[in-house]
């Protein structure tokens, strides 16, 4: 009689605030495990609910119980192994060169160490990954660091399996998660933006529980601090929390000191942001990336032609159809958190994942109401499933890492030794690109230019955009740089205008980029 109580509880959509709402995010008791374990061969037919308390008989899954169950663990799978790959995100090698200096000097903030031309203080407001990717460069060399790509993503689609599962039915939350891993994918680099993505599902899946039983989830706090000394985007988990808070007193599920109870937990987030090693400059550290947002590709407005916002397009347009035809009227909390959602995704192309991340755990939970299958007990079966398969994938990708991953895949290699010839201190006009390349592997040049574009001025970042383009005044940007060579791909329109226009040699030639001198003076 027990376990069927609780079955019932588990299956049941109840109204936010509910005792049986609170039930389906719990975690199973001996009871409930016992339950699952019992109908894991089972195709069982569990009650559901319509979204009002009641409940009603659920149909049956086409698929049998045992393949739903790998659902999970095929995604996670799959994503892994298109992850192994070489090194070839160009910020990757600043980041490691980071890490190697925090280990060095255990400084979070002061001068830029490593170019002439950086003009603002420079902020390790992500070195916890920086450090992870410095030790795993000195313990197993660029294999270990390219492996940390598969064992990020990994840890990305989890998150987003945990939050988007305790939502819905295994296919729902399975279908979900394909379509929330595509709108995931065009972000998948190597970068600690990855901690970002899952937290902030983590996060929105630990609002939406408080949502059910009113508790506060004072772990958010120290979350956040680890989130901010990991990545930029920090603040999302705050407004997350504020949204929701909003959601919830227009919903009047929750008011006066119980409001502000819950508020303290968003408050004390961003206290716990403002403690980290940087300290209270950390706090406005994310409003200076507006300034540079026009001139890096990953931050522009994202367009029809890119798959990631499609498919949080799709996501987002099947929730408000569901919402447009279901009769309960839909709650201001889950109507705020889309439009949260919504909103960074048509904010740059960088921030859908952000969105995915967000809106994943609302539309399972919007499906779920009304395809009417049971939503399974989370059994064993499926956990251990779904993490046996992420390990087994992880262990294919460290074994293909020696041989995939030993090179870097960005980056003028074969001018390695021409560039380790320069004299210490050369100051070297460089493309955008291969600026943390030659931060990572040649200290002995000092790039006019790299990834870390909050650490120049503006007007500079204006300037090098003239030279690459070879504009009118673009050779300005060589007075402005004192720089006697040059690295430039052989494609860009500046290196045409080095040799044709101002009389620069070719000193060395590399398969698409050419190392070029100035002429004596």
């Amino acid at each position: 009689m027990t376990s069927d109580t609780r079955e019932l509880a588990a299956t049941t959509d109840a109204a936010p605030g509910s005792a049986t709402d609170a039930a389906p995010d719990a975690a199973p008791d001996a009871a409930a495990d016992a339950t699952a374990a019992t109908t894991a061969g089972e195709g069982v037919t569990l009650p559901t609910g319509d979204g009002s308390g009641h409940a009603d008989t659920g149909r049956r899954s086409a698929l049998p119980l045992l393949l739903r169950q790998l659902l999970p663990g095929l995604v996670v799978c799959f994503t892994v192994l298109r992850m192994v790959k070489p090194v070839d995100d160009p910020d990757t090698f600043w980041h490691i060169a980071a890490g190697d200096r925090l280990r060095e000097t255990w400084s979070f903030s002061g001068p830029d160490p490593w170019s002439t031309m950086s003009t603002q203080p420079w902020r390790l407001h992500e070195w916890l990954p920086e450090l992870v990717m410095s030790w795993a460069q000195q313990a197993f060399g660029l294999p270990g660091v390219s492996w940390l790509l598969p064992a990020g993503a990994a840890a990305v689609v989890l998150c987003f399996w945990v939050v988007v599962r305790r939502q819905a039915p295994l296919l729902v939350s399975a279908i979900v998660l394909v379509v929330a891993t595509v709108a995931l994918s065009g972000s998948l680099s190597l970068r600690p933006h990855l901690v970002s993505f899952a937290l902030a599902a983590v996060t929105t899946g630990a609002w939406l529980a408080t949502r059910r039983d009113l508790k506060p989830r004072w772990w958010l706090v120290p979350l956040t601090w680890v989130w901010a000394c990991s990545h930029g985007m920090w603040f999302v988990g705050v407004a997350i929390g504020v949204v929701t808070l909003v959601g919830l007193f227009l919903d009047g599920s929750v008011r006066g000191r119980a409001w502000l109870r819950l508020a303290l937990v968003p408050l004390g987030s961003v206290a716990a942001a403002a403690v980290t090693p940087v300290g209270p400059e950390l706090l406005v550290a994310p409003f200076s990336v507006r300034e540079y947002a026009k001139f890096v590709t990953e931050w522009r407005s994202p367009s029809l032609t890119d798959a990631a916002f499609v498919a949080f397009l799709v996501v987002a347009a099947v929730t408000l159809l569901v919402w447009s035809r279901d009769r309960r009227r839909t709650p201001w909390t889950e109507i705020l958190l889309v439009g949260l959602a919504t909103g960074f995704s048509l904010l740059y192309v960088r921030t859908i994942a952000v969105g995915a991340a967000v809106i994943a755990p609302l539309a399972a939970l919007t499906v779920a109401r009304v395809v009417r299958l049971p939503r399974e007990p989370i059994a064993r079966r499926e956990v251990a499933l779904t993490l046996g398969l992420a390990a087994a994938a992880l262990a294919v990708a460290a074994l293909l890492a020696p041989s995939r991953g030993a090179q870097p895949e960005w980056g003028p290699n074969d001018l390695d030794s021409q560039i380790a010839a320069l004299p210490a201190g050369t100051v070297l006009c460089n493309d955008y690109g291969s600026g943390g390349w030659l931060i990572w592997k040649h200290p002995n040049v000092r790039p006019a230019i790299d990834g870390r574009t909050e650490v120049y001025a503006v007007t500079h970042v204006e300037s090098y955009m003239t030279f690459q383009s070879a504009a009118t005044g673009w050779d300005d940007y060589l007075d402005r740089t004192g720089c006697r060579w040059a690295l430039v791909p052989k494609d860009l329109p500046v290196a045409e205008a080095l040799v044709r226009q101002t009389f620069w040699t070719v000193a060395a030639r590399g398969s698409t980029y050419l190392l070029l001198k100035a002429p004596t003076p």
